[in-house]
């Protein structure tokens, strides 16, 4: 499948996280600059003292979307002050969090400052992390532009960053006040980040709603139009929404969006981060589809249909050669580890999951003597 984003106008769309009183809005859609700021402004409030613009250092050298942005900003916050952070998981490590928030300590902002994060998932993460870290937590907001970051990672208030022992081990639940999607940034963006966010949007249409897995059946083999983009990031982003408002801290349900993540994220770590977390993730989900079916709870339909759709998708499919024993180590790490099982989510249908503790000999025994 061709995924490409065109420069066709869409429809906007407004998800709400339902917190309480850290309730949010997600707007998604064709903004232009002072619109994205004046949104951000107003959610982070009119008492807010300073602002620090954490940008991905690559998207601020190749979006030219990214200065009048925080030249809008600018005109709407006070001392608006611009960091360009290490690009992409360069800056997800506890030294890039010590540079960033010595920065906001120089800046001199006080606990009413805010941080606003624009850039892929890990600058979300990394500034999403800085802002509940500093001063004990200041106020924070989030324009991702990746697709992966539109539909995964700026939604829910989970942010951390990674050790050498494997990712996303360190972190805090700190929620945004905003999150503005805008589509446009899609645009530039390199086709193969473009297709890793595609793996999330399945991954939801799994896990809770099989209308996306529909619009991919609606494509086959052929462009996702922006209107089509539009409907599965609005899609996705409800889903997340609605499962963040039911179990914000994942105690419970918030678990199933971890489907695909737990081998996803230990082949991610173990490629030295060469996988981007969308490949690792499609892979994850065809390990997770290979053990549903073996422990009879995922129908092998089901596993070759997620099989195709991520292949028709441009992701990695063959695991083959991939799950070593240095992978299955780094699975025993995980942060969904506990005793000698670690948490899996499976899937009995489209929409309709399982959450299993697997044991670390089970895992071993199905993904290393299958190898």
């Amino acid at each position: 499948m061709t995924i490409t984003a065109t420069t066709t106008t869409t429809a906007t769309t407004t998800v709400g996280v339902e917190l309480g009183e850290r309730r949010y809005d997600v707007h998604i859609g064709n903004f232009s600059p002072d619109a994205v700021a004046e949104t951000l402004a107003r959610a982070l409030g009119g008492d807010v003292t300073g602002v620090g613009v954490l940008v991905d250092g690559e998207l601020g050298r190749r979006s030219p979307r990214v200065a009048p942005l925080v030249d809008a900003l600018r005109a709407r916050l006070p001392r608006v002050a611009r960091l360009d952070l290490p690009g992409g998981e360069a800056s997800k490590n506890l030294a890039e969090i010590g540079r960033t928030t010595q920065w906001l300590a120089e800046q001199g902002y006080d606990r009413r400052a805010a941080v606003i994060g624009v850039g892929g998932g890990a600058a979300g993460d990394h500034s999403g992390f800085a802002a509940a870290v500093y001063l004990r937590g200041v106020r924070f907001a989030l324009c991702p532009t990746t697709l992966l970051a539109m539909v995964d990672a700026s939604v829910g208030g989970k942010t951390a960053v990674d050790l050498p022992a494997g990712k996303n081990l360190v972190g805090a639940f700190h929620q945004p006040r905003a999150v503005v999607a805008e589509l446009g940034f899609l645009q530039t963006l390199p086709a193969r980040e473009l297709r890793a966010g595609i793996a999330e949007v399945i991954k939801c249409g799994f896990i809770a709603d099989p209308a996306l897995l529909a619009i991919f059946d609606a494509h086959p083999g052929g462009r996702l139009s922006d209107q089509a983009i539009a409907a599965l990031v609005a899609g996705a982003v409800r889903v997340k929404a609605a499962v963040v408002a039911e179990d914000e801290l994942e105690g419970g349900r918030r678990a199933i969006l971890n489907f695909g993540h737990t081998i996803g994220h230990a082949l991610e770590a173990e490629s030295a981060y060469a996988l981007l977390h969308g490949e690792a993730v499609s892979l994850g989900m065809i390990a997770a589809m290979s053990l549903g079916v073996a422990r009879g709870i995922t129908p092998p339909a089901l596993a070759e249909r997620a099989r195709a759709l991520l292949a028709d998708a441009g992701l990695p499919v063959d695991l083959d050669g991939r799950v070593t024993p240095a992978v299955m180590a780094r699975v025993g790490v995980d942060k969904k580890r506990a005793g000698k099982a670690v948490r899996f989510v499976l899937c009995a249908a489209a929409g309709d999951t399982r959450i299993c503790d697997v044991g670390l000999d089970e895992l071993r025994a199905h993904f290393l003597q299958s190898a």
